[in-house]
């Protein structure tokens, strides 16, 4: 029996991609830089986190401080526009309310800083919809350590074996791996079909009406 439904956010559940791209945009204007990369190009970007975002925009030119301080940057003015073009994919919520319907918990585990996670969520989806959330942290270890879906399996009272994780990338199909969920990529993300098919998940899906056939 499934027991957690446990996804990814930015690629999976909500397009971000214009937002995030807008504030690196920002942080490099400040920094001296014109106009830089496309939107494919911030699709490549993300996946690692917000530090690694900022580091791959600036093409690893920054010193560690240097970085650290564009960082604060982005995520301050990540933090300002954070709602202004993000939105849920057509589908999600209609699979999410079937999953829930079933008594599945469900969980968000997401390499987006926690405070912006929680923020989306909640003001996309409604406070208390999902069971559990979680995000990046200064001290914690990103996906795909295996510490956060561990924590939220924790905090949800699953087991990985009895678990489905929904993601968009390669990390997420690793992340899944190291707690023994079923690792499903969901290609309406931010990357490409032959970059998930390289990852080997247990499945690959191609709308999110998709989510709730696992149930």
């Amino acid at each position: 029996m499934t027991e957690c439904a446990m996804f990814d956010l930015d690629g999976t559940l909500v397009n971000t991609i214009d937002d995030l791209a807008n504030a690196c945009e920002y942080v490099l204007g400040v920094y001296g830089y014109e106009k830089r990369w496309s939107i494919e190009d911030y699709t490549s970007f993300v996946g690692n986190g917000a530090k690694k975002l900022v580091e791959r925009a600036f093409e690893h030119t920054l010193s560690e401080n240097e970085l650290n301080s564009a960082l604060e940057l982005f995520k301050k003015k990540y933090g300002e526009i954070l709602l202004d073009n993000a939105y849920v994919y057509d589908g999600v919520k209609q699979s999410l309310d079937a999953v829930r319907a079933k008594g599945v918990r469900l969980a968000v585990v997401t390499n987006k800083p926690y405070a912006a996670a929680v923020k989306m969520v909640e003001s996309l989806f409604g406070k208390g919809y999902f069971d559990f959330i979680l995000g990046a942290t200064e001290d914690n270890p990103k996906k795909p350590d295996p510490y956060m879906p561990t924590k939220a399996l924790e905090a949800v009272g699953a087991r990985g074996e009895n678990t489905v994780y929904y993601g968009d990338s390669d990390v997420d199909v690793l992340t899944a791996r190291s707690v023994g969920a079923k690792a499903v990529a969901c290609s309406w993300g931010f990357r490409s079909r032959e970059s998930l098919e390289n990852a080997h998940p247990d499945a690959i899906i191609d709308t999110p009406a998709d989510i709730k056939n696992f149930f």
